[in-house]
């Protein structure tokens, strides 16, 4: 008798114990849901599960306009909710063929949304380039390469997803011992060659000289391979930006982007 009842204890404190974990986690997941849920319109209720549907899936990888992976941004479509992972990708199952409405929304992001016509089987929607997230406000782009030991060049590019025109400083790429390798706008005419991809883009001389990027604009553009030593390790974009009265007065947002050294044997970043 003495040992059952110690059996029996047992059974009812694993029990207990098994319940108190099942009920953390799911205070935990809902916590978590509705933190992820306060950037969606608080006028519509989604159940944190997804309903019960067809047979139809959307796979995809959220994108932003230059076509870099934006990670952990929750996807809605229809009354199905999910999250991307940390490289953008997500997957919404249970859909029955139609006519859909894809919602995402991502931490710096504007609200994206798109009509979508899901079909029987898997579905692949774009969602990048001109079909990506926007900036809410700006965005940089950064892309570092090396082919020799001596030489580095890449990809440089700005989005102004705001309505006024954000007045463009500087662009200064930062090895890793923190020195300042090139601005990438006032060496080698960078000015110049940037006005030249776009006739929405202007230079201002005054207070001081800076580029002029239009509103709802998204340019993407290239530097000269630099020559000298450059080991490996995390290179930096340092973007000082204004609207026109932090422009005036000489007060600039700093904005620092950060990539590694990829090799790229063919001297051009658009071909793998």
């Amino acid at each position: 008798m003495f040992s059952r009842f110690w059996v029996r204890l047992g059974k009812v404190s694993l029990f207990l114990l098994v319940t108190y974990l099942l009920m953390a986690y799911i205070i935990v997941v809902s916590i978590i849901v509705r933190e992820e849920l306060s950037i969606v319109d608080a006028s519509r209720v989604i159940s944190a599960l997804s309903p019960i549907g067809g047979s139809s899936t959307i796979e995809g990888q959220v994108r932003n306009v230059f076509g870099d992976p934006v990670p952990f941004g929750v996807i809605i479509v229809g009354e199905h909710l999910v999250q991307a992972d940390n490289i953008g990708a997500f997957r919404v199952t249970g859909l029955s063929p139609g006519r859909f409405t894809m919602e995402i929304f991502a931490g710096g992001y504007e609200k994206y949304t798109k009509e979508i016509q899901v079909e029987e089987g898997v579905n692949y929607p774009t969602i990048k380039y001109e079909a990506g997230l926007w900036p809410q406000v700006f965005l940089v782009d950064f892309h570092v390469f090396y082919k020799d030991n001596d030489s580095i060049f890449g990809m440089i590019g700005f989005a102004n997803g705001s309505t006024e025109p954000i007045y463009i400083e500087r662009a200064s790429i930062i090895n890793p011992a923190g020195e300042v390798i090139t601005d990438i706008l006032h060496d080698n005419d960078g000015f110049t060659y940037y006005m030249d991809l776009s006739n929405k883009l202007e230079v201002v001389e005054q207070p001081q000289k800076a580029l002029k990027w239009a509103p709802r604009m998204v340019q993407g553009g290239e530097f000269a391979p630099l020559q000298g030593y450059f080991p490996p390790g995390p290179y930096s974009l340092e973007v000082h930006y204004a609207f026109k009265n932090g422009h005036e007065l000489g007060q600039y947002h700093v904005m620092t982007t950060t990539d590694h050294l990829d090799l790229d044997n063919n001297w051009d970043p658009h071909i793998p």
